[in-house]
Parts: structure tokens; sequence; C-alpha cells
């Protein structure tokens, strides 16, 4: 490797490489698998242009990524609205199951990118934000699923009383950083295409 250089604001690295004798071709597996063993997707760099085909469809990917957070705020609303309820004085607490059917999506789908980044970053020995942000969710969602199988499992003389459930919190903490996430990469997206103008 002669080079290697990083540009955090557009998520990039630039990676310029002698040939060695056993061809290029080896030297870019290499090369991948590295990036890829360190938790990083890598990819050989075809069009250097700044208004590439590549450059076209990122944009669209930028565009198209806010219906999650959107979806993650329409299921996380019903779960959070109990605590607004409570300030009130009113009870709104949803059955237990509802909350667990509304959280699930929220944590294990529009959550997946969490589980993804994070077991990367601990594959490779490394933490980050996205290992935490899992880590933190799944604590509250299992201990939610762990208390409502053991409340109906144990539905007797106490069977209507609520056990503690914090399905709102996993599912607002995953949606908070979705929209985190989104912003963030809007500022990014918006301020490389100043610099680029």
């Amino acid at each position: 490797v002669l080079s290697a250089e990083v540009n955090l604001a557009t998520e990039t690295a630039e990676i310029h490489a002698a040939s060695p004798a056993d061809g290029s071709a080896a030297l870019l597996a290499r090369l991948i698998a590295a990036a890829d063993k360190a938790g990083y997707p890598a990819s050989e760099w075809h069009d250097p242009t700044p208004h590439s085909t590549a450059q076209s469809s990122a944009d669209a990917s930028h565009k198209a990524a806010w219906w999650p957070i959107v979806l993650a705020a329409a299921l996380s609303v019903p779960l959070a609205l109990p605590m607004l309820g409570a300030l009130l004085g009113q009870s709104w607490m949803l059955d237990g199951q509802l909350q667990w059917a509304l959280a699930t999506p929220v944590q294990f789908w529009l959550g997946a990118r969490f589980y993804q980044s994070g077991w990367k970053a601990a594959r490779a020995g490394a933490g980050n934000m996205d290992l935490l942000v899992a880590l933190g969710t799944s604590a509250a969602y299992g201990l939610s699923v762990y208390s409502l199988l053991r409340h109906s499992g144990s539905a007797g003389d106490n069977g209507h009383a609520t056990p503690h459930l914090y399905f709102e919190a996993s599912a607002v903490v995953i949606t908070l950083v979705l929209l985190g996430k989104w912003l963030e990469a809007r500022a990014k997206h918006q301020t490389t295409q100043a610099i680029r103008a």
C-alpha cells in the first residue's frame, strides 16, 4: 500500500497500492478482505468523475432513506403516549401484547442496521455507537418480553396487575437515533454537494 486516505465527511477511504507480482486482482481481493475484516465494506472504484452514475444512485438512496424514521415514529408514538397521559393524570397504557407487537418491528427490522454495524465492530475488536444502541435497546426489549411472559404465565390472584414494560424505551431510542443518523447524513450530503459545486 502506497497511501491510504480517509474522508470522514463522505465516509469513504481511498487506497493506492503498487501492483504486486501476482497481479492487481489478487491485491484488490486482499485489500477488500482486509477492509471487510475490519468491519467496513469495500469495492473497486471505477469512475472518479464527480457526476458519475454511482453518485446519482447515492443521491437517490439518500432521498429514499426517510421512510424508516416515519415508520418507526408511527410505531413508537402509541408506545410513548401513555407517558404523556401519566403527566395529565390519565391512564392510556396499552395491552402488553400490543406493546410487544408494536416494538418488535422497530427493534429487529428498522433497527437491524444497529445489530449489523455493532456485530461488525465487536468482531473487529472495536466498539461504536451502534453497538451501544443494540445492547441498550436489546436489554430494554428483552426485559420487557421476560416480564410480559412471566406475568402471563403466572396470572393468578395478581393477574390484573400490569408488569413493568420498557418497550417504549427501546422503540423510542431506535427512532431517535435513526432520526439523528438521517439528519447527519442529510447535512453531510448538503455539505458535500456545496463543496462539489
